[in-house]
């Protein structure tokens, strides 16, 4: 069968100046982990080759270029889960580590590998224990402030500024000096990053990054290193045969408290396919009672469904904020291709964008949404996955690299 990865640069407010950089972003991150599957790779390796991509670009809000603490400091969470073995490794707020992504497959991996006296491996570390951990694992550690960038600093002093203002009774918060800032800023930029992929063998994996919520209390975790919340990935999903890879974005705290990930893979079984999906997330995630006061309440996923019975692989991605990024390619590709899907601005927060890319064997074919049509019996948002698709930024020229 052919392979599939997918990744994503979070669900917020992307720049419009600035999309073209993340398309080659994410094209450069689905090509890197093509390249270990066609060279015998697997999907555990693939979506950590891709993640590791994204964290290594100061554009994202993972690894380098994270989001700073209150107190100025990078903080990073991420998680990998390998679908064959339902293994899941994950970190949080950890400091002075390049790449996380990789700290927490090191994790998932040190699981099959029994210790002495009969101690459990970890499955989940944090802060600088999680650190101490890396060095002694050979996982890259560099000092914390090597993983602030010029960007995450600027925006950091000017995020200050503007609440020490409005502290001190001001009713105007000041301007974010670039333009591009201003745009992500002011929509609330979630830019977490994450893949998801089914391998040649029919395996599937997934992987979230994040440096989390700019002005975080230091010590805070985020949705992208809680079990089921930040990714979810399992072969033979609940006895259904099919496989599920799901990758989340958004805000931690609000994914957390409705166990996302794992809400996104139990609907993507379901053979009504968008329908279930855009049920699940409105019933259980817009309109949960564990958001009671919550407004906006702001999600995205990257979700792969894998049928090995008739070899189709539907890819669905979804938000409730104004943008998410995609980027897609399978081993047939001769390159990947990267976009970006809006939401009108009257419907962020609280309506359903979904779109979908199915694939036979590797080969696009009829996306399952095309037959969802709007109607009162799935609500608004499902009225809103056809409505949107017309809003989705399909074109994909190049861009320089």
């Amino acid at each position: 069968m052919s392979g599939l990865v997918a990744v994503h640069v979070g669900a917020g407010s992307h720049s419009s100046s600035l999309k073209g950089e993340y398309k080659t972003l994410m094209k450069k991150a689905c090509t890197q982990a093509m390249t270990l599957l066609r060279g015998g790779g697997n999907a555990v390796d693939a979506v950590c080759a891709a993640t590791q991509v994204l964290e290594d670009s100061p554009r994202t809000n993972a690894g380098i270029g994270s989001s700073l603490t209150a107190d100025g400091r990078v903080e990073c969470d991420a998680c990998v889960m390998d679908g064959r073995t339902l293994r899941h490794g994950a970190v949080g707020a950890v400091p002075g580590v390049r790449n996380p992504v990789l700290l927490a497959r090191q994790i998932l991996e040190a699981q099959s590998q029994p210790l002495p006296g009969g101690l459990v491996p970890p499955s989940f570390l944090a802060g600088s224990g999680a650190q101490i951990w890396a060095a002694s694992h050979n996982v890259e550690t560099c000092e914390p402030a090597e993983l602030i960038a010029e960007r995450s600093q600027r925006i950091h002093e000017e995020s200050i500024r503007n609440i020490q203002r409005l502290e001190e009774g001001g009713t105007k918060r000041r301007r974010y000096a670039l333009p591009e800032e201003e745009e992500e800023m002011q929509g609330g930029l979630l830019d977490t990053v994450g893949a998801v992929c089914v391998d040649s063998a029919g395996y599937v994996a997934s992987a979230v990054s994040s440096g989390g919520l700019l002005l975080k209390h230091s010590g805070r975790v985020g949705q992208a290193a809680v079990y089921g919340c930040g990714c979810w990935a399992e072969n033979n999903c609940d006895g259904s045969g099919v496989s599920i890879g799901v990758s989340t974005t958004g805000c931690g705290e609000h994914l957390i408290r409705t166990m996302f990930a794992r809400l996104c893979a139990r609907a993507a079984i379901s053979p009504a396919l968008g329908t279930s999906i855009i049920d699940a997330v409105t019933t259980h995630f817009l309109e949960s009672d564990f958001l009671e006061g919550v407004h906006p309440r702001m999600a995205g996923a990257l979700i792969l469904r894998h049928d090995p019975q008739g070899a189709v692989s539907d890819l669905y991605w979804l938000h409730t904020t104004r943008t998410m990024g995609v980027c897609y390619m399978t081993t047939n590709d001769r390159k990947p291709q990267a976009q970006f899907s809006e939401m009108v601005e009257e419907k962020i927060g609280v309506s359903v964008n979904l779109q979908c890319k199915s694939f036979r064997s590797g080969i696009p074919v009829t996306s399952p949404l095309e037959g969802l049509q709007p109607g009162t019996s799935q609500g608004e948002a499902s009225g809103l996955a056809g409505e949107e698709q017309e809003k989705s930024d399909t074109s994909d020229e190049e861009e320089p690299g």
